[in-house]
């Protein structure tokens, strides 16, 4: 019988990481209280995060290390956790 690897679950906030040359959003990262950056990989359930900029959330995914010293996330599931605050929301 095999053992199913669970995926880890990271709470943070949804940040804009990558824009367009008309400053348009096209990627968001995941930001943890511990100052821990894991940028959310295009596709799937991942790019519905880009409705969630900064919302704190808590994600479920696999994590992976890429060359570029960058951590990634694939987002297999994910729940809202607060609303921004009005300030924020106001902004975007």
């Amino acid at each position: 019988m095999a053992i199913k690897k669970r995926m880890p679950k990271i709470e943070g906030l949804i940040i804009p990481s990558n824009w367009d040359e008309k400053g348009n959003i096209k990627a968001v990262s995941l930001h943890t209280s511990d100052e821990k950056e894991y940028r959310v990989e295009y596709g799937g359930v991942g790019q519905e995060l880009l409705a969630h900029i900064h919302h704190k959330v808590e994600a479920i995914g696999k994590i992976s290390e890429r060359l570029d010293g960058h951590q990634y996330i694939s987002v297999h599931s994910y729940s809202t956790l607060c609303e921004p605050p009005e300030e924020i929301v106001a902004e975007t």
